[in-house]
């Protein structure tokens, strides 16, 4: 683990010192939170963070602004240039693209089916949130805890990153310093360190960790009805629309659709 923190370390120096402008990527998960005290706390600096937030069932975020409360971060967040579906099965995405400067950054939605008695969603409603052609930033370096080890069922299990340093020639260039972290390394660095957990999102059981399987204070996932975007051939023609209360047809052939090809750095 020793080894594992030095190697972060150094990578987040690298990325400061060829950097005019960096910043970091963070939402509050345990990878984040783990990458935000290694740049503030192990290394000594304070950059501004990048959090994507949604608008809807605004109580997952209690956990992330008590710390960003307490930690005193800088905050940008916006509206996506661009969204679009994803799916894989019964799992669905909405894919939206952020763009900065030059940079076009995405960063999923990932959708987790309606339950009674939860707030909930319409997934069209994610779709046809307001959009935003952008922000002039000047970040030229972002530090992002994407890991060799993780995995999303939208690209059919591996979504690992591949690099240490992901060079993006007139964009900001991403840079990985957990890469051959595992998620065990993640929560012992955490305890050890004493860095907040968000216990309603995460627990521990016979000594491991993981993530709850109930979503409803997971921020990565928005409780919402897919009925009329299913694509499957198998999906009905008619579905019933329970934000109307009626029967509408399917709609899936006339909404966009993200290339689901898992991206150059992300596979061997």
């Amino acid at each position: 683990m020793f080894n594992k923190v030095q190697s972060a370390i150094k990578n987040i120096e690298t990325c400061l010192s060829v950097s005019k402008k960096p910043c970091l990527a963070w939402s509050g998960g345990k990878d984040s939170m783990a990458l935000l005290d290694l740049v503030f706390k192990k290394v000594g600096v304070k950059v501004p963070v990048v959090f994507y937030r949604e608008q809807w069932q605004p109580s997952k975020y209690a956990f992330q602004n008590r710390i960003i409360e307490e930690w005193g971060l800088e905050v940008y967040t916006w509206h996506p240039t661009f969204s679009s579906f994803q799916q894989t099965d019964d799992e669905f995405e909405v894919q939206n693209k952020y763009i900065f400067d030059n940079t076009d950054m995405t960063c999923p939605t990932g959708i987790t089916p309606i339950e009674e008695g939860k707030p909930w969603v319409c997934a069209m409603d994610i779709y046809n949130r307001p959009k935003n052609p952008g922000i002039i930033a000047g970040w030229d370096g972002m530090l992002v805890g994407h890991k060799l080890c993780d995995s999303d069922p939208i690209y059919g299990g591996d979504a690992g990153v591949r690099v240490d340093v992901r060079i993006n020639p007139g964009q900001c260039n991403a840079f990985y310093p957990m890469k051959n972290w595992t998620h065990d390394d993640v929560f012992k660095y955490c305890e050890e360190n004493n860095v907040p957990i968000q216990t309603s999102r995460y627990e521990k059981v016979n000594g491991k960790w993981s993530e709850k399987v109930d979503r409803t204070h997971n921020c990565d996932y928005v409780h919402a009805c897919t009925a009329c975007i299913d694509r499957r051939e198998s999906a009905p023609k008619f579905a019933h629309c329970p934000k109307l209360d009626c029967t509408i047809e399917n709609i899936s052939q006339r909404v966009l659709w993200f290339d689901q090809s898992i991206p150059s750095f992300m596979k061997d």
